[in-house]
């Protein structure tokens, strides 16, 4: 066995970026993220306050614009930092609980059929061995959106330590949270290989933390010289990490 440790990225190397032919109306990934302010119209119903669903609108994207603009590419904010945001602009009592309730509703839904084929049997392979399995995703998507997301695809249970950059205030490409997950993990010091497809915030972050790194190809893309292995089928990462290849 290669590695004691394989922590993995997220979206573009578990979940897929792009929709795939085939998948039902309404949950490919872009439709899921278009229909997030309608989200939060039903969510404040449900919290007894009705709000015009126009006006909803535009303080969810006002609110997403100046989120992204203050943090620029950096992911360390999460969905209920904006919602927060998003009762101010709509002059609402702007209570974490209520915030919590929006940031979930807003998050949505992921779906089985978004996966990369392959992932959850490569993942339990690599469990089965005694691989330490972890996560490190930069996200706006809070904590308990993640897990949800990642229990209802049956993921969850592999991921022993998920570290996710809006709760921790800390993103890839830092090097600290890198540090940071493998302090939580207790693999500080262990063989350890990193698995995404950023080459920027994948590859050479991790190798710049001084771990091992894995690239999943984004399709169409050549091998990535900074990267110990290249693939673009997920079950032949097991391969690799178990030393069969």
């Amino acid at each position: 066995m290669r590695f004691d440790a394989v922590f993995f990225d997220s979206g573009g190397t578990l979940y897929q970026l792009e929709p795939r032919e085939g998948l039902a109306p309404g949950t490919t990934r872009a439709e899921i993220d278009a229909q997030g302010p309608q989200r939060v119209v039903k969510a404040l119903e449900g919290l007894g306050r009705t709000c015009e669903p126009a006006r909803v609108t535009q303080a969810v994207q006002a609110a997403l614009k100046e989120f992204r603009e203050r943090h620029a590419r950096q992911l360390v904010y999460h969905h209920g930092d904006v919602m927060i945001s998003v009762l101010q602009k709509l002059g609402l009592p702007a209570g974490a609980e209520d915030a919590v309730c929006l940031a979930d509703a807003f998050s949505g839904p992921r779906y089985a059929t978004w996966l990369f084929p392959g992932t959850a049997e490569t993942l339990r392979e690599l469990a089965d061995a005694g691989v330490y399995i972890g996560l490190i995703a930069n996200t706006a998507v809070p904590s308990w959106s993640m897990d949800r997301a990642f229990h209802g695809v049956g993921l969850l249970q592999f991921f022993r330590t998920r570290i996710y950059s809006g709760d921790e205030r800390l993103a890839k490409p830092d090097a600290r949270i890198f540090e940071l997950a493998a302090q939580r993990a207790g693999v500080s010091g262990k063989r350890i290989l990193y698995v995404g497809d950023s080459v920027e915030f994948d590859i050479v972050a991790a190798r710049n933390a001084g771990w091992s790194a894995a690239h999943k190809r984004p399709a169409g893309e050549p091998d990535c010289p900074q990267a110990d292995f290249s693939f673009d089928h997920t079950p032949d990462l097991a391969g690799y990490v178990l030393g069969k290849k």
